[in-house]
């Protein structure tokens, strides 16, 4: 009887993992969890790789949508003296504002206007001006953002033609 309880002692023993291989595996079992996981030390390297990479594509992208406004801008104004200058081939005289040049705008003698602008706005929604320069040529410009004459980056003034007075 003795014989068969350590041999029952020792089945459940080795089944606990007390005896035997039953305890490597185990063992084995453990490593397997830890190297499926992250510590928290690599994963707060992993963030901050991934904030730096993040604020720099942010910064060249915003560099990007600057560019892409500007290119906007000055395509629009030249747009508009070449509609300006469409009207007066047909016309004999040049629009008075940016509204004649507009689709569905007719010529004084009762025609569809020949060349006509799409987009009278710039970026920030603000109507772009339109006048005749003291040459008696069409001009068009852009105030910028804050509508007022003069400034920087998204303030700077547009100008076409540019006469080369800084706007």
């Amino acid at each position: 009887m003795n014989d068969r309880w350590m041999e029952r002692r020792r089945g459940a023993a080795k089944a606990r993992g007390a005896f035997g291989d039953s305890g490597k595996q185990r063992s084995a079992l453990r490593r397997k969890r830890r190297t499926g996981a992250f510590t928290l030390l690599e994963l707060i390297v992993v963030i901050t790789i991934i904030g730096i990479l993040g604020t720099v594509v942010v910064v060249k992208v915003q560099g990007w949508v600057w560019r892409a406004k500007e290119m906007k801008i000055k395509n629009d104004l030249k747009s508009i003296v070449d509609a300006a200058e469409q009207y007066h081939l047909v016309a004999g005289t040049y629009p008075g504002s940016l509204e004649e040049m507009k689709p569905g705008a007719k010529l004084p003698d009762g025609s569809e206007v020949p060349g006509t602008i799409e987009n009278s706005k710039d970026p920030w929604g603000n109507e772009y001006i339109f006048e005749m320069g003291q040459d008696g040529k069409p001009q068009a410009r852009c105030l910028g953002k804050d509508q007022t004459e003069g400034g920087e980056g998204e303030n700077r003034d547009y100008q076409y033609p540019d006469l080369g007075g800084g706007r």
